[in-house]
């Protein structure tokens, strides 16, 4: 095999380096400010022809063929060392081509498995990614009685999103969700809990608006007004949003101003706490934090998996 050029051999350990921080906590606003760092990621060192056996199911073919040789490699391992994620005593390439075991999971996981290898995520960081998405783990429970919900009231699925609204990887979460909610309109709700931070001097106050104007019945209408400003939530800017949606601004002073309004940002925030909240945006699925990138064919992948789970 020729050896990687130099251009190659960067570019993955950049792409390591990256993924070893992680994607999910590259874009977010953390729940307590610090200082970057830098990272550094290792792989253990591939077995010459340790790909050269795979069977593969039909839907993972085509994102291992995209691998490199290196990326193959580790492919392997992993399918090979991962246990089945459907619960059998077999290794997740076992379990994903045994007919009798029918565990389409399986096979979610080795595509799941590929994607992380092309993104430069090692060994360890996929197995910790796996059963993020894959294994048991402690389901929140997460009080979302007063929250405001969009969505089909009905759905299987039911997503919790906290949020700071001058948080900027919050707001361009915002059309990822908007996305997911219009492709699964008969699946999916999504529950919206506040989540100011402190570094942000008008997000506590942005978020008592929001819940003045869910007082009135237009709360999202109102909440895309506070993304559309979220660089200027300023108290007259925060006016002018409620103005521009229609609502009654002198009941809306009132209400933003009363205790009950302050209570219940405080109660969203506790609750976020609560569920050990580290950062913003963080979303839930079914009482599962979500722990892949903000985009949609990542978080589409999620809500089938939970859809068929």
């Amino acid at each position: 095999m020729r050896p990687a050029s130099p251009r190659v051999v960067i570019a993955r350990a950049v792409a390591l380096g990256l993924a070893a921080v992680g994607c999910w906590s590259l874009a977010a606003c953390a729940k307590t400010p610090t200082a970057g760092h830098a990272a550094e990621a290792a792989t253990a060192p591939a077995k010459p022809g340790a790909s050269d056996s795979l069977t593969l199911p039909p839907e993972v073919k085509p994102l291992y063929d995209k691998l490199d040789d290196f990326g193959k490699k580790v492919f392997a391992r992993v399918a090979n060392s991962e246990s089945s994620v459907c619960g059998q005593a077999q290794s997740l390439i076992q379990s994903a081509n045994d007919p009798k075991a029918n565990c389409r999971r399986s096979v979610s996981a080795l595509r799941y498995v590929a994607k992380l290898i092309e993104q430069g995520f090692t060994d360890s960081e996929i197995s910790e990614k796996l059963a993020n998405r894959y294994r048991p783990v402690s389901v929140k429970k997460i009080d979302v009685a007063d929250a405001p919900m969009t969505g089909n009231p009905s759905a299987k699925i039911t997503l919790i999103e906290f949020a700071d609204y001058e948080c900027p990887h919050c707001k361009r979460f915002q059309p990822v969700l908007h996305q997911i909610l219009d492709e699964f309109r008969n699946d999916v709700k999504l529950y919206f809990k506040n989540y100011p931070l402190p570094q942000h001097n008008n997000a506590r106050l942005a978020a008592e608006a929001a819940v003045a104007a869910q007082k009135q019945g237009k709360f999202w209408q109102f909440q895309d007004k506070l993304w559309e400003k979220s660089d200027d939530l300023t108290p007259a800017e925060i006016e002018k949003a409620a103005k521009e949606v229609g609502l009654d601004v002198s009941k809306f002073r009132q209400d933003l101003a009363s205790e009950p309004v302050k209570a219940r940002v405080q109660k969203d925030r506790a609750d976020g706490s609560a569920a050990g909240i580290q950062a913003t945006p963080t979303l839930y699925i079914n009482g599962r934090e979500y722990t892949d990138g903000r985009d949609s064919d990542s978080l589409r992948e999620w809500i089938k998996d939970a859809i068929a789970g």
